[in-house]
Order: C-alpha cells, then structure tokens, then sequence
C-alpha cells in the first residue's frame, strides 16, 4: 500500500515538472521577457522632447539686437554734419556747386588788417549758416563727389583756414562744434609750436574731431616764384603734418593764392589731390581741383554782405 503511494507521489512530481518546464526554458518565454522594458523606453524618450521650450526665450535674444541699434544712434550725433539739413540727395560726378570760405585770424579786429574777423561776427555768421540749413564738407569730401558721385546734403559749405593761427583753435573751433559744423585748416609747418600758433596737440585733437589738416607750405612763400623750393616746401610741410595727425595730406592752399601749371604737377606727383586759391565762384568741376575757388571773409563783412556771398539763402539776415 505505501509502495504505491509513493508511486502516485512520484508521478505527479513528474507530471507537474513536465508541465512547467516548456514555458520557463522556451525561446518563447525569453522573447515575452523585454516587452515591459520596451515599454518603458518612451517615456525616457518624451523628456527629451521638453528641452524645445526653450524656444521662447530664443525668441527673446532678438530684443538686446534692437536695442543695441538704438544705441548706435546716439554715436552718429557726434558727427553732426548730417543733423545740420534733412536733406540729402545723390549727386552725379562732374559740377558741384559750394561755397568754400576763406578765413584767417579769428580775433579782434586790427582795422589795419583785413584777415582779422571778430568772434561777434564769426559766431554770427556761422549761426547764420545753421540757420539757412547749410552742411559742412571738407576738401576731399567735395572732391570724391566731383569725381565720382555721391550724397551731397542740400546746401553744402566748406569752411577753411589759412596758416594755423591759434585764434582759430581758441575762437573757430569751440563755435563750430557747437553748430556741428567742421572745418579745414592749412598749416605753415614751420610756424607748428610758434607763439600764437598751434601747438601739434591743437592740430591732432581737431583732426580726431572731423577737420581736414591741409597744408599751407613749409614757410609760406610763393609757390609760383620759387620753383626750386616746391620738393622741400611740400614735401617737408606734407610729412610734419602727416606725422601729427597720422593720416595722409590730401589738401593744399597756395600760399598768397597764388600758384602755376609746374606748382600744380608737383603737387599731385606729392600726393595732393586738390588745391586752394582764390575766387568768386561756387561751381567746382573735376577740370579746376587744383584751383578750386574760395571765398574771403574780410573783417568789415558784415552779415547782409556775407549773405550776399552764399549761394542760397531763404531770408535777408
């Protein structure tokens, strides 16, 4: 009787190893086992995902680039030749009307001497300029007009002064930057440092301010009757003030305006692209760079008078 009990123990012991063993060592059964696992995979996926909100604040890079424009507009105030008129146009090459002013010592006046203008009256004049809507220029911003074309404002106006008299830095100068207006000013090398002349600090700071340095010769002689000075009277004056300002001379003025054909090469072969005498005439073509026209302003003008000079002009002074 126990002998076959413990045979019914045994074959239900085999029976029940039989049927396990097929769902616990199939290829099958190994196959089921990664499902869950894949199933968990998306949602470590999905996170990756939530970094694209950050989009908005992509979106807000683009505000600092605005308002980095608008504070490039307060650093073309200081050149405030364009703020003097609205209006700019283009103007083809060839003939370009502007008045260019000739004006020596800024000071008060020696009724002896015609170069003297008072501060009273240069204030007022330049005041009379703004006013009218004129725009400074310097030589070679006419020039590169003449040649090949460009903006020109309305009503252009170059202002020069002859020799470097310190009266312009102490006088000219501080009333210009007030009107926003630049000038050009033509140096006798030899007089640089001398008692009532500029110093090269003077010169250097209204270069960094926008003015043309030009030169005026060496030692202000006449160009016309001593040729065999012209190398040492150009070239000598060119590279002092080259050295001051570090920027090449574009600029001459004839010395007593007066100048000829041989002065006018030599010039050129030096590097000067245009030149100064004297005139009444406005209209500026390619054909008269080296001799372009200005305009003196003696110390008895007046303002009806220095009206007179300007080719436009909306009011009687």
């Amino acid at each position: 009787m126990n002998s076959i009990r413990l045979q019914l123990s045994w074959l239900l012991i085999a029976a029940l190893l039989t049927a396990c063993s097929p769902s616990l060592f199939s290829s099958s059964g190994l196959q089921a086992l990664p499902e869950p696992t894949a199933t968990v995979l998306p949602p470590s996926i999905t996170p990756s995902a939530t970094p694209l909100p950050p989009t908005p604040t992509a979106t807000e890079t683009p505000l600092p680039t605005t308002t980095a424009t608008s504070t490039l507009t307060p650093t073309a105030s200081p050149t405030p030749t364009r703020t003097t008129t609205a209006t700019w146009a283009y103007q083809a090459a060839g003939e370009v009307q502007a008045p260019i002013l000739l004006y020596h010592h800024i000071a008060l006046p020696d009724k002896t001497n015609r170069y003297y203008v008072s501060p009273e009256s240069f204030r007022q004049q330049m005041e009379y300029l703004f006013q009218q809507g004129y725009t400074t220029l310097t030589p070679s911003q006419l020039r590169e007009v003449i040649i090949f074309g460009g903006e020109m404002p309305a009503r252009p106006v170059v202002i020069t002064f002859d020799d470097g008299n310190l009266s312009v830095y102490q006088n000219a100068y501080p009333v210009m930057q007030e009107f926003g207006f630049i000038g050009t000013i033509y140096l006798v090398s030899n007089y640089l440092e001398a008692e009532n002349f500029l110093t090269s600090e003077q010169v250097l700071e209204m270069a960094n301010s926008g003015w043309e340095i030009g030169s005026h010769g060496a030692s202000h002689i006449d160009l016309s009757m001593n040729h065999d000075f012209i190398r040492k009277e150009l070239v000598d004056s060119y590279l002092k003030i080259q050295e001051i300002t570090g920027q090449p001379v574009k600029s001459l003025a004839y010395p007593f305006g007066k100048t000829d054909e041989f002065v006018m090469l030599k010039a050129q072969d030096y590097g000067y692209t245009t030149g100064m005498g004297l005139g009444t005439s406005t209209i500026h073509t390619a054909g008269n760079l080296f001799y372009l026209n200005r305009l003196e302003i003696k110390a008895d003008y007046d303002l009806v008078k220095f009206a007179s000079l300007l080719p436009w002009s909306s009011a009687s002074p």
